[in-house]
């Protein structure tokens, strides 16, 4: 089970072209302070495939501040499910603010 990863222009063109749900793994306090618009909250120690938000038809694409807690995410959800198309955002919510 290989953890795919994007990086910020491919998540840009994905939310453009309405593509991708994306996930925000981040505690409620980091959310509330700096977000993606449209990224849904669901904490990393909440995550289960069940709390997921509807991503019928869509790429499934997890974020945090810098990564790692998105893997992490990536790697619980695959776990309970290795069919989800599921990617982690390369950087984290620190290259989405640089690019």
């Amino acid at each position: 089970m290989t953890l795919k990863t994007i990086n910020v222009t491919t998540l840009k063109q994905w939310l453009k072209n309405q593509e991708a749900v994306l996930v925000d793994v981040r505690e409620p306090s980091e959310h509330a302070a700096e977000n993606i618009e449209g990224a849904v909250l669901l904490p990393l120690g909440q995550i289960c495939k069940s709390a997921l938000p509807d991503y019928t038809g869509k790429k499934l694409v997890l974020h945090c501040r810098k990564g790692a807690r998105g893997g992490s995410a990536c790697e619980k959800l695959l776990a309970e499910d290795p069919t989800l198309d599921i990617y982690n955002l390369e950087g984290g919510m620190e290259a989405w603010c640089h690019a």
